[in-house]
C-alpha cells in the first residue's frame, strides 16, 4: 500500500466517525439557512501573477513544518503578503490538519479559502461549506469519473468554486469537460511523494482549455515562479516554502 492509498483508507474512518457525530442531513439543513457565494475563482482571474498561500503544520514528505503553528498569524502573514486566497490542509493524520484551524481563520481573514484534503464523500462537500471552505480540492486520481460529475455538481449546488487536482495528461483530459472548475497540476506524485516541477510546464504545453490553470507543490524561489510563468502559468499554490519563510 503507498501513501495516498494509506491517507485514503484512513479518511474513510475519518469520514464514517464524522457521519456518526452529525449527519448530513444536519449539515445540509444548517446550509439551508446560508446562501453565501464564493470569490474563490474570482479572486484569481484576470492576473498576471496569483499565489494561493498554503497554511499547514506537516505533510508525510517533510514531516513537521512548523513546529510553533499559528495559522491566524500565518493567514494575516499571507494577506498582507498579497496572496489572492489561502489553502488550509484540514486532513488529521498524516498533516496534521483540522477543520478548526479553518475555521479560525476563517474569522480573521478576508482572504477566499480553498479546503485542501482528501475528499472520497459527499458528506466533505457539505462539511466543507458549512466550516467556512470557498473552494474543496477534488483529486483525480481518488475518484472515478462519475464521483468527479456528482461532487462538481453538488459543489456547484451550493455555491462551492472547484479545484480538481491531476498530475498526467490522462488525469487531465478526464476533467477538461468541467468548464467551471479550476485545474491545478501537482507536481507531487502522490504515490512516491517525488516532486517534478516540469510535470506542470508539460501539462500546461497539452492543454487548451479555459480553465484557471494551476501549479502545485515544488515552487521554492522567485526563480521557480518566473520560469513558471514564462510557460505560460501564473497561479501557484505554494505551502512548504511560505510556511518556512523561505521564498521571498
Amino acid at each position: 500500500m503507498n501513501i495516498l492509498d494509506e491517507i485514503v483508507s484512513k479518511k474513510r474512518i475519518r469520514v464514517s466517525e464524522a457521519k456518526s457525530i452529525v449527519s448530513i442531513e444536519d449539515i445540509q439543513n444548517q446550509l439551508a439557512k446560508s446562501s453565501s457565494q464564493s470569490n474563490f475563482k474570482k479572486n484569481l482571474e484576470n492576473q498576471a501573477q496569483a499565489i494561493i498561500a498554503e497554511i499547514k503544520k506537516a505533510s508525510p514528505s517533510a514531516g513537521i513544518i512548523a513546529e510553533d503553528f499559528n495559522p491566524i498569524l500565518k493567514a494575516q502573514e499571507y494577506e498582507k503578503m498579497g496572496a489572492r486566497a489561502l489553502s488550509i490542509l484540514t486532513e488529521e493524520d498524516f498533516f496534521q490538519g483540522s477543520n478548526k484551524v479553518l475555521q479560525d481563520v476563517k474569522k480573521v481573514t478576508n482572504l477566499p479559502i480553498l479546503r485542501k484534503d482528501f475528499i472520497i464523500d459527499d458528506y466533505q462537500i457539505y462539511e466543507s461549506k458549512l466550516i467556512g471552505a470557498d473552494c474543496i480540492l477534488l483529486i483525480t486520481s481518488i475518484l472515478s469519473d462519475s464521483q468527479i460529475e456528482e461532487y462538481v455538481s453538488k459543489a456547484e449546488a451550493i455555491n462551492l468554486d472547484v479545484l480538481i487536482e491531476v498530475h498526467d495528461e490522462e488525469e487531465l483530459a478526464r476533467v477538461s469537460r468541467f468548464h467551471n472548475a479550476l485545474i491545478g497540476v501537482n507536481n507531487r506524485n502522490l504515490k512516491t511523494f517525488e516532486v517534478d516541477l516540469m510535470n506542470a510546464v508539460r501539462l500546461r504545453k497539452n492543454y487548451d482549455g479555459n480553465q484557471i490553470f494551476i501549479a502545485e507543490s515544488g515552487i521554492k524561489s522567485s526563480a521557480d515562479i518566473e520560469y513558471l510563468v514564462s510557460n505560460d502559468i501564473n497561479v501557484f499554490l505554494i505551502g512548504e516554502s511560505l510556511m518556512r519563510g523561505n521564498l521571498f
